[in-house]
């Protein structure tokens, strides 16, 4: 019985021997068998570019080696006619990669596709061959610097702004306006040279890049921008056609443009005075005879305006071209004396002085605010009192509706 059992026991032992060797063989069959499998189906790609291996955007996939300098051509065209935003002075300026000269770097591309995939091991090249894994590479161009340069010194002639500074303009129609100021500005073509140099290395799709220059802010005066309105004028006539009228013209020239700020006094003589500088010429017993008649002008607008008379002296005699105690007489003389005509500016608002002929009238116009004046509007009254005396009153009127009534003076003239 015991013989029999051992044998039976060995028996067993030669049968379970043979199935692992059958086993094994099988196995390393089959392991062999997908080795083998997996280096054919990689073996043609030692000359030509794996799958799921990009250019950007582009697929490389089964692109021969030797062919990949006329893949990276073709794409070329694409990526260069692309924008690049450049970002100066406030404002986008839009070029493409072509029109700064660039290219693509074709050798450094080609180089960076075959050695990354030759330096794969074989399992990790055929992982591209699974699921979704991929390898992107990036384009980089052929940089050079002169022709960016060249871009940029061009680039400068169109974005840099020469400072214009906050000015007052008048149209045709003598209505005002104040324009605000434009900053200067230049393009530092050094300093932004090497923004693009640094930017250029990694370059993305819709790239925008702020480059460096230097901004001269303009000088603005942001009381000069309330002023909006035409609030008072006045006119007097004169004869055009005689030597007086130089001087008129001459001194409405020399105060139009003037400005009188909230609380400051105006001078006529500070502005049109002396009264022999250049432009004013000799009439009937002096250099500058005339002018009164324009401080006579801006008086009757200072009054029409509700401003504050600081100094107001009368002619000798009654004056043509106003009514009775209207008028303002000035004079300068070489001892340096003189007498003005002065009046303040109680707005909260500066006042523009628009001073100007027309045939043979001369015009003067106070620009202010439209609520300078507190929606109130002034009229002047003349009355005689005897032979060579007048009283002036200021009539006020709120919305159009007279609200008070104002003793302004009493003149008398000495001569007729």
């Amino acid at each position: 019985m015991k013989i029999e059992e051992e044998k039976e026991v060995k028996k067993d032992k030669r049968f379970w021997s043979k199935k692992k060797i059958i086993f094994f063989i099988i196995f390393v069959t089959f392991f062999c068998g997908i080795i083998l499998f997996f280096y054919f189906q990689i073996r043609p790609y030692s000359s030509k570019v794996l799958p799921n291996f990009y250019l950007d955007k582009q697929s490389l996939k089964d692109v021969n080696f030797h062919s990949l300098d006329f893949i990276i051509q073709s794409y070329e065209d694409k990526v260069l006619s692309q924008e690049i935003i450049f970002l100066c002075n406030d404002k986008e300026y839009v070029y493409t990669y072509r029109d700064l000269g660039l290219g693509l770097d074709e050798k450094k591309i080609r180089k960076d596709i075959i050695t990354y995939q030759k330096n794969l091991s074989f399992f990790e090249k055929y992982s591209f061959f699974l699921g979704d894994k991929k390898h992107v590479f990036s384009y980089s161009f052929s940089i050079e610097e002169d022709g960016l340069k060249n871009f940029l010194t061009k680039l400068k002639s169109t974005v840099d702004q020469k400072k214009v500074d906050g000015s007052f303009s008048m149209d045709n129609q003598r209505n005002l306006k104040y324009t605000k100021g434009i900053d200067g500005y230049s393009l530092d073509v050094e300093k932004s040279l090497s923004i693009l140099l640094k930017e250029l290395k990694k370059p993305k799709e819709n790239q925008k890049i702020v480059l460096e220059g230097k901004t001269t802010p303009a000088t603005n005066n942001d009381q000069y921008q309330t002023i909006d309105t035409k609030v008072s004028s006045f006119k007097t006539e004169f004869n055009p056609y005689i030597v007086r009228a130089t001087n008129l013209k001459v001194a409405l020239n020399y105060i139009d443009g003037a400005i009188v700020m909230p609380g400051e006094v105006f001078s006529f003589y500070k502005y049109a005075g002396p009264y022999n500088k250049s432009g004013y010429v000799f009439y009937y017993e002096f250099v500058g005879n005339g002018v009164c008649q324009i401080a006579t002008t801006v008086y009757n607008v200072a009054l029409l305006g509700g401003l504050e008379i600081v100094k107001r002296y009368p002619h000798k005699a009654k004056s043509p071209y106003v009514p009775g105690g209207l008028d303002a007489t000035v004079a300068s003389y070489s001892s340096g004396w003189n007498v003005d005509f002065q009046f303040k500016n109680t707005y909260k608002y500066p006042i523009y002085i628009s001073a100007y002929a027309v045939g043979g009238e001369a015009h003067v116009d106070f620009w202010s605010n439209k609520d300078a004046m507190g929606g109130k509007t002034y009229s002047t009254e003349s009355v005689q009192i005897g032979t060579r005396g007048y009283t002036t009153y200021l009539h006020t009127y709120q919305d159009g509706v007279e609200i008070s009534q104002k003793k302004i003076a009493t003149t008398w003239y000495s001569e007729d």
